[in-house]
């Protein structure tokens, strides 16, 4: 008989431990995304980020060798200035919003548009940029949702959710 009453209270004292396990969890998640960055700091990480990126594919084109891609590259880093400029000067996101969605755009658009004398040249710097782009295309959802325009399992951008609205 007090080997069931051993094992009842085990099993007893199993469950109240998970459920203080669980407790526990759930009380770090909450913290943890209570914590979690806003909009407007995920998109100043990913500016902070991305611009040596940009620089080290202007570093790699000679201007007079292939002008193209340097004028391309220099609309680049155009594009994500003034996402930074909108960003520390941002009262309602609306700003930020546009300045992201026209440097994922227009972005691909003007590369598809150069001719490039090295392809192998060409080649290295649209898989830069397209990194650098996709990157912001992921942070398009989440300042949509800063600003109120949707949520970010819901955006109407066609990105994928980040989960680090305000």
């Amino acid at each position: 008989m007090n080997f069931f009453k051993t094992i009842k209270a085990d099993v007893g004292n199993f469950f109240k431990t998970v459920e203080t396990d669980a407790g526990k969890f759930f009380a770090a998640f909450v913290k943890l995304f209570k914590k979690a960055p806003a909009a407007t700091q995920v998109v100043q990480n990913f500016v902070d980020e991305a611009a040596p990126i940009i620089n080290f594919a202007v570093g790699l084109t000679d201007p007079a060798i292939e002008p193209a891609v340097a004028e391309a590259l220099t609309v680049v880093e155009t594009g994500l200035a003034a996402v930074q400029a909108s960003l520390t000067a941002a009262n309602s996101g609306q700003s930020l919003l546009t300045n992201l969605q026209n440097f994922a755009t227009t972005v691909p658009q003007l590369l598809g548009g150069i001719e490039v004398k090295n392809p192998q040249l060409k080649a290295t710097v649209e898989r830069i940029v397209t990194l650098v782009v996709n990157e912001a295309k992921v942070l398009i959802p989440a300042v949509e949702h800063w600003i109120g325009l949707g949520s970010p399992s819901t955006s109407t951008s066609g990105g994928t959710p980040t989960g680090t609205g305000a």
